[in-house]
Formats: C-alpha cells, structure tokens, sequence
C-alpha cells in the first residue's frame, strides 16, 4: 500500500473527529469508538475522616473494574470497598453493569449481592482516565459518591 495512502487512513479520521469536535453543530461523521474510555480498573478515594482524637476512618476508597462491553453497554466488578474502618469482601456486591454514550455520559449500576437489596447508581462524565461523579443514589437517597468526585482509571 502507498505510504500517503495508509497515513490518510490512519490519520485523516482522527482528525476529521476532532475538526468535528469542535465545530458547531451535527456533523456526518460517525460517533468515535467511545466505549473502550470505559475499560479498565477504576479507583475512587475520598479524603480521609480525621478527628480529635484520631480516628482509623479512611473514608472511602473503591475498586471497580470494568472488562466486558457489548455496543454501548458494559459489565464488571467490585474488587475493593473499604468504608471508614470497615472493609467488604468483592462478593458482597453482584455484577457492576453501566452503559456509555458518545458523548462520555455514563450510567453505572452496583447492586449488592443480597436479593431486594437497594442498588447504588452513579451518573458521571468519563474523560480520559478520569470519571466525574455527577450525581450518586441508593434509591431516592444520596449515594456514598458526592457529586465532583473522581474515580481515576488505573495504567499498568
């Protein structure tokens, strides 16, 4: 193949992407392969609780790792949740199950493993190796994931 050619091919729809990106209103192009921003293991950690006198809360700090896609819809697990001074083991939790747009809008789903138990759901922005919490439930209550909160994608 031409090497001008092969370079077209590679190159040229990374930047029409990103012509479009930028421009103003729909353009022809088709969406970019959005969903693997999704996969890998993501960790989320608040800052730690510290009272007079000292306390062991660590505050939050998860684990989820997401390693299953199908079109616009993904699957995974919980690995670690440690809540204050409190650990739960992985199996505490079923399926992690979510879905992506093309936008990097992002739905996630972490049920616990006890049948008729509350699901938590996080609403957020992916971008990059990085995913804003814009709104976290159990319920109608507010979730454990404040809203601005980050879960950020681990790079072996």
């Amino acid at each position: 193949m031409h090497k001008g050619r092969l370079l077209r091919q590679v190159f040229l729809p990374f930047a029409a992407v990103s012509l479009g990106a930028c421009s103003e209103g729909p353009t022809a192009l088709p969406p970019p392969d959005s969903l693997g921003v999704i996969l890998g293991e993501w960790s989320y950690a608040s800052a730690p609780v510290f009272r007079d006198p000292p306390s062991l809360n660590t505050g939050l700090r998860v684990t989820i790792v997401i390693d299953s896609l199908d079109t616009m819809q993904f699957r995974g697990r919980v690995t670690f949740w440690f809540a204050g001074d409190v650990g739960f083991p992985p199996d505490a939790f079923g399926p992690v199950t979510g879905s992506l747009d093309e936008d990097g809008a992002v739905t996630m789903r972490i049920p616990f493993a006890t049948p008729g138990a509350p699901a938590i759901t996080i609403v957020g922005t992916v971008a990059g190796d990085v995913l804003t919490v814009r709104e976290s439930r159990l319920e109608a209550n507010p979730g454990p994931f404040p809203s601005g909160g980050c879960f950020e994608r681990s790079r072996s």
